[in-house]
């Protein structure tokens, strides 16, 4: 089978030829559909995270897959050869206490397709090593919900984390639209009353929120974000901030945004550092919070809504002898939605 693989950090993905894996055990054999390509793969390719992930090179990249069931271990109960799945990637030790609370994603010893000693979906087919990661998508097809295992479920989790804060009159500000943001926008007016503010940095992402549904959206390369963000919300501030990049300079509009006993949501991993004002934000009672990914129920019900044609998505597509190319796009900026791969 053809997979993209990373031979060495800073270097591009080979497309190779290597083995079609086996399905033994509770282990499944899905055939990828699409897998969506994620700035948190940048990071990896780049060696970024050498320190933090040990990982053994070569190895298929890819965290965000869905496909149909090929293959399956003697073990495998609930499933047939062709359904289609979305494949959750937060596969964990299953024993740790995060394990057992169900939020395997923060496993202790996190053992992510693509990004640890498991292949992942930049590829024809991907082992899944328990059927337990798996989540039924009858009706709905692979290459389209791809981006939902990640860029739909990560600010879903992070959504519901703030909705019960939100009221009829409450502002939230979205930093980054784009794969995440976008389906951010769809959840906080799912969600909640609370009007939905947008920041983008050219005409392509303002034309992305405003389809997905944004209440305001502010132009960086047009507009003033701050004096906006003033006459939005009444020089009260917004109710939550949710930061899907996470540099110095979003970060600091985000906190600046904030009203009293504020929240700011922590998504993006763009940045390396977070700098605030100590006297404000104590005196103004500001709540931070960092919010990973997403567990497996979350993901069956972004999986639920995607059946009930309640969420839509932006996805821009490419074979995966391309995938040169859309990592390209992605880095420049020039995806409004998601990029995924065909193979």
């Amino acid at each position: 089978m053809k997979a993209a693989r990373l031979h060495q950090y800073g270097k591009p993905l080979q497309v190779d030829e290597i083995n079609i894996p086996k399905a033994k055990g509770e282990s499944v054999l899905v055939r990828v559909g699409g897998a969506g390509v994620c700035h948190s793969d940048l990071h990896f390719m780049k060696g970024e995270w050498q320190k933090i992930l040990d990982v053994k090179l070569p190895l298929t990249v890819g965290h965000e897959t869905a496909g149909h069931v090929e293959e399956m271990g003697e073990l495998v109960q609930g499933f047939s050869k062709g359904d289609p799945v979305a494949i959750f990637g937060g596969w964990g030790c299953g024993i740790c206490q995060n394990c057992k609370d169900g939020q395997e994603q923060l496993c202790n010893s996190p053992r992510w397709p693509g990004l640890s000693r498991y292949d992942g979906g930049y590829s024809e087919y991907i082992l899944v090593p328990s059927y337990r990661f798996l989540v039924k998508a009858q009706g709905l097809n692979p290459k389209d919900i791809a981006p939902l295992t990640d860029a739909g479920l990560t600010p879903y989790r992070a959504v519901k984390k703030v909705r019960n804060l939100l009221n009829p009159d409450s502002f939230v500000l979205i930093t980054g639209i784009g794969g995440l943001g976008s389906y951010a926008i769809q959840y906080f007016k799912l969600l909640s009353p609370a009007s939905v503010i947008t920041i983008v940095r050219n005409k392509k992402k303002a034309n992305l929120a405003k389809e997905m549904g944004a209440d305001h959206i502010i132009n960086t390369s047009e507009d003033d974000v701050t004096r906006q963000i003033n006459e939005i919300t009444n020089s009260n501030g917004v109710d939550v901030a949710l930061d899907i990049v996470c540099a110095k300079d979003t970060l600091s509009t985000s906190v600046n945004s904030l009203k009293k006993r504020g929240t700011l949501i922590l998504v993006g991993l763009m940045g390396r550092t977070l700098e605030m004002p100590i006297m404000q934000s104590v005196m103004n009672e500001y709540n931070v919070s960092g919010s990973l990914w997403g567990n497996y129920n979350e993901l069956n019900e972004v999986i639920s809504l995607a059946r009930l044609g309640k969420i839509k998505s932006s996805n821009e597509f490419f074979s995966l002898k391309d995938v040169g190319k859309a990592m390209e796009k992605l880095e420049s900026g020039n995806i409004a939605g998601r990029a995924v791969l065909i193979p």
